[in-house]
């Protein structure tokens, strides 16, 4: 159980319920509130979790640190150790006296990347609220985040084990926008699970299945990401595995049954080709493995269910490589959409492609790619339906073979979907188009948005120092966002956003946060299920001359 301690002149806890209520689920407790310490039943792992400024009455200091010494947690924010402190009877409990506070203003924190609790959360954030300043702490403690005063160094949060349980400070929750902060929610939802006793998870071991074009890249984030290691890497190819070997000195496999084989992988990517992807997930998940699938997840519905299915009868995690997610122009897109800015959204046209010749990779071979839809489809798809979170109710597509008679894929192929609500989104990837159409053209009901591609260059000098200058494609640079709004004389105003950086390894830090400390997955399996509804339905009305298919996604 979680109990939370109210009471004196500011309540802090009335800004954190609503996000301890939005934790509810995951952290697996039941709340009750108090006024007083000797209000509630403390006993066992039930963690007690204090936010106010009330002294401790006689008597109380003493109930804290016993139910602390049995087993307890005990979580203090913001000012309230400064305010126990002055009772003179904490010191077994907290073994440190901060002092103040100092005035409001913007604090640079910064976390310690080896410690369990901040791990993943960045090396350093910003918070606008109030410092309690103090040297120390205690030296049996472990300091979890730490800020500079006037050219010292302060404690912001730490920890300590006192009998068998646990006792934690974190001195912010000042402010609104402190508990609204995500990096804040996050430390709070691990220190409550920590405070409850919860142990620090060991690096989970990665293997690779399929070593081919985008393998490196999995391999270099699992390696920059703590709390993952790379264990083995699983390839047909000799040629492959011996590369492999030489660039990440770890075990290499001929089969993926060798790979499942070894005890120190828990966890795969499956980064074979499409139509291979479902026998795979379902042999690594039967291994006991959990797993990432490459997108797209599958090429049919009935494959993505047996998948999720058996991923949840053997308590597994499952997660599909929606790695687009966090692309700076869509992610700025997305933000502007959800703000309200430009309205209610109600029609959405999505391009990508130009006119050159199709790889001649697995990627345009439709019965081992999926065909056109699953390529690109499987990114666009995943955007449209973040943005409109609606059910589709119906799809039509059209798709042309007009000049690359050499593959088998398509050359062009268009999709339309309506959703419940009668929104509109259209998808268009094509290798004919001469002419460009915007990445993304959104209409919303006071607004609109506007992605350009950009025309950039990369330049440099040759072997014998002349100029070379290499065009990159447009999906190698993110989008010209305009933001339009109307004005009153009829004409708009236009707003071109700033994207800012990307979250370089985002999703596998969020998959490390899962499996350590039951954070949601950034991808659940249903959302990437849908993703691949809409491009089944798709390709059964190209087949159906591009006749509307009714669903229900």
């Amino acid at each position: 159980m979680l109990a939370l301690l109210a009471g004196g002149t500011h309540d802090y806890l009335t800004m954190a319920r609503p996000l301890l209520r939005s934790l509810e689920g995951t952290l697996h407790f039941s709340i009750d509130v108090a006024t007083e310490p000797d209000h509630l039943a403390l006993e066992g792992r039930q963690v007690l979790l204090v936010a106010s400024d009330h002294h401790l009455q006689s008597g109380q200091a003493e109930l804290l640190t016993e139910f602390v010494r049995r087993g307890g947690g005990v979580v203090v924010l913001h000012g309230t150790l400064a305010k126990w402190v002055e009772s003179g009877e904490m010191g077994e409990l907290a073994g440190w006296a901060p002092t103040g506070p100092a005035p409001v203003t913007e604090l640079v924190v910064r976390a310690d990347p080896s410690h369990t609790l901040t791990q993943r959360l960045g090396p350093e954030m910003k918070f606008t609220d109030e410092l309690y300043l103090s040297e120390g702490p205690p030296s049996d403690a472990s300091v979890m985040l730490r800020t500079s005063w006037h050219f010292t160094e302060q404690v912001v949060a730490y920890e300590r084990v006192v009998g068998s349980g646990r006792f934690v400070h974190i001195g912010l929750g000042h402010q609104a926008s402190t508990y609204e902060d995500a990096s804040f929610q996050k430390l709070l939802h691990r220190v409550l699970l920590f405070a409850a006793g919860k142990e620090a998870a060991a690096p989970v071991g990665v293997g690779l299945i399929g070593y081919g074009a985008i393998a490196a890249a999995h391999a270099t984030a699992i390696s920059a990401t703590s709390g993952l290691r790379l264990r083995g890497i699983c390839d047909l190819s000799s040629e492959r595995r011996e590369l492999a070997a030489r660039e990440w000195q770890v075990p290499t496999h001929s089969s993926a049954e060798e790979l499942f084989d070894d005890s120190d992988v828990e966890l795969v990517i499956v980064g074979t080709p499409p139509s291979a992807h479902a026998d795979t997930v379902l042999a690594a998940l039967a291994a006991g493995k959990h797993v990432v699938c490459e997108k797209p997840f599958a090429l049919r519905v009935q494959e993505v269910d047996w998948m999720i299915d058996s991923a949840v009868s053997r308590d597994r995690v499952l997660t599909v490589y929606q790695s687009r997610r966090w692309d700076p122009d869509y992610v700025a897109m997305r933000d502007v959409v959800r703000s309200g800015r430009i309205g209610d959204l109600f029609y959405m046209e999505s391009f990508i492609g130009g006119y050159s010749h199709p790889c001649d990779f697995w990627h345009s071979h439709e019965p081992v790619s999926g065909g056109t839809i699953y390529d690109w489809g499987s990114h666009y798809f995943d955007w449209v339906l973040q943005l409109f979170p609606e059910a589709v109710k119906t799809v039509s597509a059209v798709g042309h073979k007009r000049v690359w008679h050499d593959v088998t894929n398509s050359d062009q192929v268009r999709v339309d979907l309506t959703f419940e609500g009668g929104a509109q989104a259209t998808f268009l990837q094509s290798d004919i188009a001469a002419a460009m159409k915007p990445k993304w053209y959104l209409l919303g009901t006071r607004g609109a948005v506007v992605g350009e591609w950009r025309e950039e260059t990369v330049t440099s000098r040759g072997p014998s120092g002349d100029l070379v200058e290499e065009r990159l494609a447009p999906a190698e640079s993110p989008a010209r966002l305009k933001v339009m709004r109307p004005a009153d004389d009829g004409s708009s105003h236009e707003e071109v956003l700033v994207l800012a950086r990307r979250d370089e390894n985002a999703f596998y830090r969020n998959l490390a946060d899962h499996l350590a400390w039951e954070e949601p997955l950034a991808v659940p399996p249903d959302e990437a299920r849908r993703t691949v509804a809409v491009m089944e339905a798709a390709s059964h009305s190209i087949a159906r001359g591009g006749r509307q298919v009714e669903v229900d996604i």
